[in-house]
């Protein structure tokens, strides 16, 4: 197998614990990365808290925010906005919390989708939705998002690798739920961490022993042991200067 120039990883339930606790043994492989490969985050998280994170673990690469709904290509770049249905998104989020015992997650900070608690079922939220055609429903472990339905994380991988000189099938990809299948499919190789529900794991190269940050840190070992990362000698930043 040929090596990978590149590694696109999920948050919530891939480098994080159940309970949003960073991981140590994830920020111990991350930073071992550091500067030695493009780490890029592919999250449905927002923007500045994605940033954030990214500065913690040290990935110095573009960041996949909002499930692809924004690209930032340089810490000190202004992000890549894809246009989305928000009128049609914000409304239908406006029926689900007047009808559903569910609260908003970084509502003011969200620029293309929203998100909201999981405290009720996907099918008490989709009865909501079914006027608004030009919108999706993703049910991950950690939240649901309205999203719009051409905007996703594995187009936008293929974009974000484009503009880097390479393809997605030279990243591998590292997840846990619903919303990573389309990442997985686009990438060379993907893993799903031991907590992802049966489905998503079909979806995966390889699926881990190990459950949230404990999965990324051994799929970053597995890569490691097989020689199957380009490594830098000389530790660098990876953004893409537009």
């Amino acid at each position: 197998m040929d090596r990978f120039f590149g590694i696109a990883s999920d948050i919530d339930g891939t480098i994080t614990h159940d309970d949003s606790r960073l991981s140590a043994a994830a920020l111990s492989a991350a930073h071992f990365l550091s500067g030695r490969i493009p780490f890029v985050l592919v999250t449905g998280n927002s923007l500045c808290f994605s940033r954030t994170l990214s500065k913690t673990l040290g990935t110095r690469s573009p960041i996949i925010a909002e499930n692809g709904g924004i690209l930032l290509p340089d810490d000190n770049a202004a992000p890549v906005i894809v246009e989305s249905c928000m009128n049609e998104i914000q409304a239908a989020l406006s029926l689900i919390l007047k009808n559903l015992p569910v609260r908003a997650f970084d509502s003011s900070k969200r620029l293309t989708d929203v998100s909201f608690s999981k405290t009720v079922s996907a099918a008490d939220v989709l009865p909501y939705l079914s006027d608004f055609p030009n919108i999706s429903l993703v049910d991950t472990e950690a939240a649901f998002y309205i999203t719009d339905k051409n905007i996703c994380k594995g187009p936008a991988l293929m974009d974000l690798a484009e503009m880097m000189g390479a393809s997605a099938k030279k990243f591998v990809t590292i997840g846990d739920s619903e919303n990573d299948i389309d990442m997985f499919r686009a990438s060379g190789l993907s893993f799903a961490v031991a907590n992802a529900p049966a489905h998503v794991k079909k979806e995966a190269d390889i699926v881990l022993k190990n459950s949230f940050g404990d999965g990324f840190s051994e799929a970053v070992d597995y890569l490691l042991k097989n020689d199957l990362l380009e490594l830098s000698d000389e530790k660098r930043d990876f953004y893409i200067k537009l």
